[in-house]
């Protein structure tokens, strides 16, 4: 029986370490290899049954090949990175167009909520529902991660690919991936607030955005993948996008509650929020700007039932966990 083949992009972060620990225990069978950036990285890799393919993301010969090698590609790795994307499709669509009796290829591209971020008052800023095809649509061409995206949902209305997009929102809580155990966006803040001994809030509105537990979210991928490998009737790319939120928070109580625990681990010089110009701290842009979604496509047609604890009651463990990797 020929074995399928799986290349995986990204499978050194948070989110694709995570995946792919799983996924070589539900799919054994499958033939894995990943792009592997950092040398010192290739043990860990290796533990899993997974072959290195050396490389970086600007190695687009070497990713085109893999990408034509293999029955399904997962892109963890970078979903702003538009030329990487073009080599992995090129060698999908390479793999695709082949008339030897070869399974159309299966692309599993990572793209995220920030692609609906707007300022509140924008006519733009509303809840975006993946339920709704024309909601996905109707998301603006210059938008954060909307130029690889756009060019997978082409790719996968040309038919040669068939192309999913999970876009998750703010993850949190332990990965059990081989390197990366931590969310970036935690390490991110915590290490600006301390070192400025004061957490602070770019701009005065209260920011709404969506959040999903770390073993949320590899239950959806598992539920796209199974849904990937099923035979279905030819559906839009736009119908085979899922954003991955189970819960909303605000930005200012999260991070009034985060001030509260590091002052009181003496970590920061006052439990204090500080409101600042967002030009001071242009890496913190995202805390400016709404992302509001709904995962019907996933919770209704998928049976997706996150179960994790919530962002807040996860707070304490959080906050260890990222001050322990920083």
């Amino acid at each position: 029986m020929v074995q399928t083949t799986a290349f995986i992009l990204g499978a050194t972060g948070y989110i694709g370490g995570s995946v792919l620990v799983d996924l070589t225990k539900k799919y054994p069978d499958f033939v894995y290899s990943a792009l592997v950036r950092n040398p010192k990285d290739n043990n860990a890799i290796e533990a899993l049954g997974v072959k290195i393919v050396q490389g970086s993301h600007t190695n687009f010969d070497l990713i085109e090949k893999s990408a034509s090698e293999s029955d399904i590609v997962f892109n963890f790795a970078d979903c702003d990175d538009l030329p990487l994307t073009e080599a992995i499709l090129r060698g999908m669509k390479t793999r695709g167009a082949r008339k030897d009796g070869t399974k159309k290829p299966i692309l599993i591209h990572t793209s995220g909520t920030g692609v609906v971020t707007h300022k509140p008052g924008d006519p733009n800023d509303r809840l975006y529902d993946d339920l709704k095809v024309e909601d996905i649509k109707s998301i603006g061409p210059n938008q954060i991660h909307r130029p690889v995206d756009l060019k997978i949902f082409e790719a996968g209305d040309e038919g040669s690919i068939d192309t999913y997009i999970i876009a998750p929102s703010v993850i949190y809580g332990k990965g059990h991936g081989p390197v990366r155990i931590i969310t970036i966006a935690f390490k991110l803040f915590l290490k600006t607030f301390l070192q400025n001994k004061q957490a602070f809030q770019p701009g005065t509105d209260t920011i709404v955005w969506d959040s999903v537990h770390i073993d949320d979210i590899v239950d959806l991928y598992f539920l796209v993948i199974e849904q990937a490998l099923t035979p279905s009737p030819i559906r839009s790319a736009y119908e085979r996008f899922y954003w991955g939120s189970s819960a909303s928070f605000q930005w200012d109580a999260l991070i009034t509650e985060i001030a509260v625990r590091l002052h009181k681990k003496g970590l920061l010089s006052t439990a204090e929020v500080k409101k600042v110009p967002l030009e001071d701290y242009p890496n913190l842009a995202i805390l400016s700007k709404n992302s509001r979604t709904v995962s019907n496509r996933a919770l209704k047609t998928l049976g997706w039932a996150p179960h994790g604890r919530s962002l807040m009651e996860s707070l304490d463990d959080e906050i260890d966990l990222t001050l322990s990797q920083l």
